[in-house]
């Protein structure tokens, strides 16, 4: 529909330019031939060369406004395009493989969540974690703050809107940092850049909101 529109703009566009060049020709050529008595050749050559440069300077604002309405087009489609391949990736945090995956680390932080209050106790937790009995925790977490870094190196690289993850994702991110800060700065003195797109967006959604 809208490119219907855009398709009669572009048609009674092109008439009133013909409709204009119509009445310079004639008004041009009446002044000359009547009011300053050209001869009539001389009247035309000259009527014709007016009309033809009018005609130069219409036909280029006429592509410069269809470069900008292509450009537009184009940006909307892509900011639609972003926006759909953004929920995409997103809704995969809410697939059936994923939501054991979240009970899990649900329950891990239930059971064990007191010992990430303090730097001190953070080795006990990890501790824990690498009990031969206790790998689903550790998977659970991993597969988790790993889906978070994922989406949040997205955001950061443009890849993904940001406006949209933080709609989805901010409230989720932000309780999910609250509660393991401790265990990424811990596990960041080993590997420094772990998780650290995840710390990244975290902390610029804060500053944002306070702005």
């Amino acid at each position: 529909m809208e490119n219907f529109f855009k398709k009669r703009y572009s048609i009674r566009l092109v008439w009133l330019i013909i409709l204009i060049l119509s009445l310079v020709f004639l008004g041009v050529f009446i002044i000359l031939k009547y009011f300053l008595h050209w001869q009539t050749k001389e009247s035309i050559d000259y009527t014709s060369k007016i009309v033809l440069v009018l005609l130069a300077f219409l036909t280029l604002i006429y592509h410069i406004q269809n470069l900008e309405n292509q450009i537009e087009t184009q940006k909307r489609s892509n900011r639609q395009n972003l926006a759909k391949y953004t929920y995409d990736i997103c809704s995969d945090f809410r697939k059936p493989s994923m939501m054991d995956i979240n009970e899990d680390l649900r329950k891990l932080l239930i059971i064990k969540g007191d010992l990430l209050l303090q730097k001190s106790t953070v080795k006990d937790f990890e501790a824990f974690l690498n009990e031969e009995d206790q790998c689903k925790y550790r998977k659970a977490l991993v597969v988790t703050l790993n889906y978070f870094e994922s989406i949040s190196a997205m955001v950061n690289a443009g890849d993904l809107d940001n406006e949209i993850v933080k709609k989805l994702f901010g409230k989720l991110f932000g309780r999910y940092y609250n509660k393991l800060e401790l265990y990424i700065e811990y596990r960041q003195e080993e590997s420094p850049k772990s998780w650290l797109n995840f710390e990244k967006i975290v902390k610029k959604w804060r500053e944002d909101d306070k702005n």
